[in-house]
């Protein structure tokens, strides 16, 4: 069972490769054991975070475009940090997959949570958003080390939809930008990741 370690997350972070320089190849890994099957997708955003919601809808969108079924949930952040309200959000069927994008203490609580009960890490990453840039890291299970990249504007949020669509097993193509609601408005931190309950 791959549980996330966040600390040994975080210390290889820093050392990440540039997305820029891997090949589409390198981003087409597959989750251990085999890729998921075409189960409803359940979509975790922190509701009162508008980053969060706003990268939970685009995501939504780039799963839509590849032919996968979505649940999204819009909790706040008293629902997400709270363990006893935790588990209305993980009442879904054992193998169902699930995208969490919240701050990084309902991250830390959530994946906890989860580990607890059995759930398997897949991917995880690190947002980091200023006014002038946006600095991202992902890891994934299968995978040798993190993609790290950074760079100005709202259309770093497609790296983010191509890396989860390839954690999930399912062809990432890149798409022209669509016109959406800028992911980097404010600055501040979130954390994402996929697990199986």
């Amino acid at each position: 069972m791959a549980i996330m370690n966040r600390r040994e997350f975080l210390r290889r972070a820093g050392g990440g490769a540039s997305l820029a320089a891997l090949s589409t190849s390198a981003l087409s890994f597959q989750p251990s054991n085999t890729a998921i099957e075409r189960t409803q997708l359940v979509l975790v955003g922190q509701g009162d975070l508008p980053v969060a919601v706003s990268l939970t809808h685009r995501l939504e969108q780039a799963f839509h475009a590849a032919g996968l079924r979505t649940t999204v949930l819009l909790p706040g952040r008293s629902e997400l940090r709270h363990i006893g309200k935790l588990e209305a959000l993980l009442d879904h069927p054992a193998g169902t997959p699930l995208l969490g994008i919240m701050d990084d203490a309902a991250a830390v609580i959530f994946q906890a949570v989860t580990g607890s009960r059995g759930a398997h890490s897949l991917a995880s990453a690190h947002h980091r958003s200023s006014t002038a840039t946006t600095r991202h890291c992902c890891s994934a299970t299968g995978y040798p080390q993190p993609i790290a990249w950074h760079g100005a504007g709202d259309g770093q949020a497609q790296h983010v939809e191509q890396f989860y669509l390839a954690a999930l097993g399912e062809h990432a193509t890149i798409r022209p930008t669509a016109a959406t609601t800028a992911t980097t408005a404010t600055e501040g931190a979130l954390a994402s990741f996929l697990i199986r309950l």
